[in-house]
């Protein structure tokens, strides 16, 4: 008698299981969106502080040194930025953008 019964492998029960394991975050970030959870998620990102004139300009000072010249707020690409002009040691004028939520620098 020839029986096609299947057989497993523990390579295959494994990689299952890891697949299954591995695919549970998701599952659960596409039900977190699902049942209308924008609007807490949107509360706690307001809730963050924005960094100010003076922040930006200390992370910009630490990173460049110099001297900052002006500081401004603009919108760059959707965001709310400073644009930050500064002279650095060499003498050399520079511009760099701070990113207002996450303090982040850009050119």
């Amino acid at each position: 008698m020839n029986f096609n019964c299947a057989v497993f492998r523990p390579t295959q029960v494994l990689l299952v299981l890891l697949l299954g394991i591995f695919a549970l975050p998701l599952q659960a970030a596409v039900a977190y969106e699902r049942e209308g959870f924008r609007a807490e998620a949107e509360y706690f990102r307001v809730q963050q502080q924005e960094i100010s004139r003076d922040q930006a300009a200390a992370i910009v000072k630490r990173r460049y040194g110099g001297k900052i010249l002006a500081i401004s707020e603009v919108q760059k690409g959707g965001r709310t930025v400073y644009r930050v002009k500064g002279l650095s040691d060499k003498s050399q004028v520079y511009v760099v953008y701070v990113d207002k939520q996450s303090g982040r620098i850009s050119q």
